[in-house]
């Protein structure tokens, strides 16, 4: 004898309905009500999340300031980059008007005064 399945689908068995609640806060404590009831569970729960928080403060304060100094390290080699490309370009082109100027008392071609004023460009 075979038995046959049947093909009546089950019904799932009556669920109850359930409630979930969820809190959330921004910032690093948590509400004062929130902080009461951790202590009130874990004793020492309430400083020990005082402790992190300033210990992440502490910690943020310290990536912010090395990240200013670099910032301004930047900025202070910029200028300093940007004071000796102007001082060599100062150069550059004195040497060559003060070479025009030798030629031309040596009494060179008016061409070789022009080549040496254009020679830094």
């Amino acid at each position: 004898m075979s038995r046959r399945k049947s093909s009546k689908p089950t019904s799932p068995a009556p669920t109850e309905p359930k409630l979930v609640a969820s809190q959330s806060w921004h910032g690093p404590l948590p509400p004062p009500a929130a902080l009461e009831h951790f202590e009130r569970i874990v004793p020492g729960a309430a400083q020990r999340l005082i402790d992190m928080a300033e210990a992440e403060q502490k910690h943020r304060h310290s990536i912010e300031a090395g990240t200013l100094f670099t910032q301004q390290e930047a900025v202070r080699l910029t200028a300093r980059d940007n004071l000796v490309g102007m001082v060599l370009g100062f150069l550059a082109q004195a040497s060559g008007i003060g070479a025009a100027v030798w030629s031309v008392i040596a009494g060179a071609h008016w061409a070789v005064s022009l080549g040496f004023i254009s020679l830094p460009v």
